[in-house]
């Protein structure tokens, strides 16, 4: 298993699935200070063997695209030509060592290891006819529950019950940082569905003192969990605020490796784990997984703006591990992942079907990928 040619795509969509060859307009909307992109912009990577086997693997990147593929090109590809594309793991390993002295195990860098790592695993799943949780040790599970995600201030109650109706019986409210406001939505959503359960993610805009204020508040309505409640680093914080809360603290889509997570575990600065295999790519998801339960703590896979490749290496992760009870679900994202993918990705009220499969159990519509690449 030869590697004999790397390719990387920096994509961007509009959210009607067709490309969008308008340039970048990044902007911090809704009170955030992280830029976000008004298209869905991703890296797909495409990894060929001599004898014409192919893996196709993603980073999630929803700003700087041309940023991943460029290090995917220019850092990883040569130390990945020639290589045996079997030996997922020490390549994995190999890859991160070039920049790691230099400080580089996160950030894009971490973007391109997580995307050449996924198209790693889907070359080997399809070289064996296994799939990737089958390589990973087996499937606990082959439908993963999910909540639905990005509700909050605009959901109409209508648009609350119509998911209820559905078959949606869990959900993350995403709220603003003022506390007030926050139990407010609350407030409102739980009235028109009491017997839902919501949690609440402020994306890591509180302080200790507003954290704790808002989590015991939640914990007095009876929310699932808070997320992201203060600075993305700061483990201590969140040790003391789950230490004080009445309620499970949940972090972690911006962790990219193992070693990060030991630390947070050292200090039990949380009670949900929530990788992005997307970031983390299956090798460190994998570990990071296994870090997690071992501690008897869960992991809930956070999904936000990556696409089907990134989704199908996140399920076949989740449905790996021992204790992974819910997975992120956003109806627009899995729609547009499914526009570049030749079978759809199969979401039902509440839950995930596992792709069935060799590999991530994806196909890919490589004329769409191709058509959707960044020009500028």
């Amino acid at each position: 298993m030869v590697i004999a040619a790397v390719e990387a795509f920096p994509l961007r969509l509009a959210l009607d699935g067709t490309p969008d060859r308008g340039g970048p307009d990044y902007q911090a909307p809704h009170q955030r200070p992280t830029i976000y992109s008004p298209s869905r912009e991703t890296v797909f990577v495409r990894i060929e063997t001599t004898d014409g086997l192919v893996g196709w693997g993603e980073a999630l990147v929803p700003v700087g695209p041309r940023v991943v593929a460029a290090i995917v090109e220019d850092l990883l590809t040569p130390a990945l030509l020639g290589a045996d594309a079997a030996d997922v793991r020490p390549l994995r390993f190999r890859l991160g060592e070039l920049m790691r002295e230099r400080g580089h195990l996160g950030g894009h860098q971490a973007d391109a290891l997580a995307a050449v790592d996924i198209a790693l695993w889907d070359l080997l799943g399809r070289a064996t006819g296994l799939s990737v949780a089958a390589l990973l040790g087996g499937a606990f599970q082959r439908r993963i529950p999910s909540y639905l995600t990005s509700v909050g201030t605009a959901t109409t109650a209508d648009e609350f019950r119509r998911h209820w109706d559905d078959g949606v019986r869990r959900f993350k409210l995403h709220l603003g940082p003022d506390v007030d406001e926050a139990l407010v939505v609350f407030d409102r959503a739980a009235a028109v569905l009491p017997d839902a359960r919501f949690a609440v993610d402020v994306h890591c805009r509180l302080d200790g003192a507003s954290g704790l204020r808002l989590a015991r508040e939640l914990a007095a309505r009876g929310a699932w969990f808070l997320e992201s409640a203060l600075p993305a680093e700061h483990a201590r914080g969140y040790a003391a605020l789950a230490a004080a809360a009445d309620l499970p603290i949940a972090a972690g889509e911006a962790h990219r490796h193992r070693y990060e997570v030991a630390d947070w575990l050292a200090v039990d600065a949380l009670d949900i784990y929530q990788p992005d295999i997307g970031r983390t790519g299956i090798t460190e998801g994998n570990a990071i997984a296994t870090l997690a339960n071992t501690a008897y703590r869960p992991i809930m896979p956070h999904h936000s703006a990556a696409l089907g490749l990134a989704l199908a290496a996140g399920l076949h992760v989740a449905a790996a591990a021992d204790n992974a009870p819910f997975f992120e679900y956003s109806p627009g994202t899995v729609d547009l992942a499914n526009a570049l993918l030749a079978e759809p990705i199969v979401a039902e009220a509440g839950a995930y079907l596992l792709p069935d499969g060799p590999g991530l159990g994806v196909v890919v519509d490589e004329d769409k990928v191709r058509a959707a690449v960044v020009d500028r």
